[in-house]
């Protein structure tokens, strides 16, 4: 069988409060896909896990881990939500976080000068997937108070905007599973708030404006928005739930969501929301998600990372139970300390290894496993974001690899391949993503040659000639792994080394003639130590100059 990849998600865009849903497809790339006559909800909502015990009722807002209550001013439900649970969990861990400007995320998440970039204006909708991409590669939240003065509609637009004004990274995420609402609830105590997506209608919201239920029977037009759920009860009454549609819930009990509205009823912007509404936490607004864990950005902490949009997608190997996905970096830069490494992967329950992964004498990831270091093994607990902390490992000067080899093999012990709870190895990539219907692009990735690179039956590809040779996909994709790096930021410079190893000798001057040919790409710090006389090019004369100094020839 033709090794290939499964498209797992389409995206669905509302127009009129931009929340993007995501749900199950066949084959392909992402699309758009704005039809919700094939959707339906389960009758109830299934606990499947009781490792805690719950209380019937709970809120993150009575306990204050959350902001003031935001009002959106165009069609971004999705970033107001998202960041809201970035911020409860900050509150959460005992940061004293105040309000994140949503303006922010929202300019990010437009087009680059480039052509790059989500393919939205300020004033379209957005995704729910977007705030992930912002919150992990630690180009947001922003305070509003350390953004200052900031006007969406002075034609500022991502290329202007300063991405190193966050203070917090985010550094796991874990997506949730609607029918089980254990872990939703669990995810709330624990992290302050989940991300969820509903379809809304005026006909279904009580006339306090306080209650909102849409029954299995709604057949009526909606849209699609995006809220943070914050508390449940298991006791809220049916009799809340008095909606012109004229149809109760069968039992009580109801989510606690804080809305993007602004201060618009008695409750202070917060809503409930039935837990037998036909859309809440529907696998069309995949993901539903929670904040795992963050940490705080400092002067000594660097993120090393190939992309900023985050994973659209997750390709799989059919018919292996083991792939390594790699990603290439500088690691010239002064940060030489690995502290943790995160990548996004939605095969949950697979074993995972990291490695560093050195160059082979061509300047790419060496494809002899033998000469990797085996650096963290676990298990994915959950699909998402995960976190391994690597405990501090030394990483040589120069360009070097992480490697994530996810191995399903333990996982489909049992099953068949055409059972459905088989799993292939996969990891998230940053992918375009096209509507369905125009097929016009929804985003761009910016990916290059060097970035990315896959192994498997001992064949080393660069992630783009994978695409080509697979999918004759020219735009490909950049693997989601990320290497959190810590240091001084001190350029390691020795005028001369360009080996990096500390001395000068005529092995520098063999690697500047190599790099003269192409057979060598440098790193920037080897650029310096390569232009000896200081002429502001490297040329066949720095590689003289260190013969001669070898020699003692002044």
């Amino acid at each position: 069988m033709r090794k290939g990849f499964f498209a797992k998600a389409i995206v669905s865009l509302s127009a009129s409060f931009g929340i993007v849903a995501l749900s199950a497809f066949g084959a392909g790339a992402v699309v758009i896909d704005d039809d919700m006559s094939n959707v339906s909800a389960d009758e109830s909502m299934v606990s499947t896990t009781s490792e805690i015990s719950l209380p019937s009722k709970y809120s993150s807002r009575d306990l204050g881990y959350v902001t003031e209550i935001k009002q959106q001013k165009y069609n971004e439900c999705w970033a107001v939500s998202g960041i809201s649970v970035f911020e409860s969990k900050l509150l959460k861990e005992g940061f004293s976080v105040k309000n994140m400007s949503f303006d922010h995320i929202n300019i990010w998440a437009t087009r680059h000068s480039s052509g790059k970039g989500w393919q939205r204006s300020y004033k379209d909708g957005g995704y729910s997937y977007t705030v992930l991409g912002y919150l992990t590669s630690w180009q947001g939240g922003v305070e509003t108070e350390t953004l200052g003065d900031f006007d969406i509609t002075s034609g500022i637009t991502s290329d202007d905007i300063d991405t190193g004004l966050a203070k917090y990274g985010t550094t796991s995420v874990e997506y949730l599973n609607k029918n089980d609402t254990d872990a939703i609830k669990r995810a709330i105590m624990e992290n302050g708030g989940v991300y969820a997506g509903y379809a809304t209608s005026a006909s279904c919201l009580s006339t306090d404006r306080i209650s909102y239920f849409m029954p299995e029977s709604y057949s009526g037009s909606s849209i699609n928005h995006g809220v943070e759920i914050v508390g449940w009860d298991n006791n809220y009454a049916r009799s809340n739930f008095n909606g012109s549609v004229g149809e109760k819930p069968k039992k009580p009990g109801a989510w606690l969501a804080r809305n993007s509205y602004g201060n618009n009823n008695s409750l202070g912007g917060y809503f409930w929301i039935s837990y037998e509404d036909k859309y809440i936490f529907d696998s069309r607004y995949h993901p539903l998600y929670t904040i795992n864990s963050v940490q705080e950005i400092d002067e000594n902490t660097r993120l090393e990372q190939n992309e900023i949009y985050g994973a659209t997608f997750d390709i799989e190997i059919e018919d292996c139970n083991e792939v390594a996905y790699i990603n290439r970096f500088d690691f010239s830069n002064g940060y030489n300390t690995l502290d943790k490494v995160i990548f996004e992967t939605e095969c949950k329950n697979a074993e995972y290894t990291i490695f560093y992964v050195p160059d082979d004498y061509s300047g790419k990831p060496v494809a002899d496993k033998s000469k990797w270091t085996k650096l963290y093994s676990g298990t994915a607990e959950y699909a998402g974001y995960i976190c391994a902390d690597i405990s501090d490992y030394s990483l040589p000067l120069g360009y070097g690899s992480i490697a994530v080899v996810i191995n399903t093999e333990q996982l489909n012990s049992g099953l068949d391949k055409t059972d459905e709870e088989y799993k292939n190895p996969s990891l998230g990539t940053c992918e375009w993503v096209t509507n369905g219907d125009t097929g016009e692009y929804v985003l761009l990735n910016d990916s290059h040659y060097g970035d990315s690179y896959i192994l498997y039956d001992d064949n080393m590809r660069d992630l783009l000639d994978w695409y080509k040779q697979e999918k004759n996909d020219d735009l490909g994709g950049t693997l989601v792994i990320k290497a959190v790096t810590t240091g001084n930021g001190a350029d390691v410079t020795l005028l001369g080394d360009v080996t990096l190893d500390g001395q000068v000798n005529i092995s520098d001057a063999t690697e500047i003639q190599k790099y003269l040919t192409g057979s060598v790409e440098f790193s920037e710090v080897r650029k310096l130590n390569a232009d000896v006389n200081g002429d502001g090019n490297i040329s066949i004369a720095d590689a003289t100059a260190i013969q001669k100094k070898i020699a003692g020839i002044e």
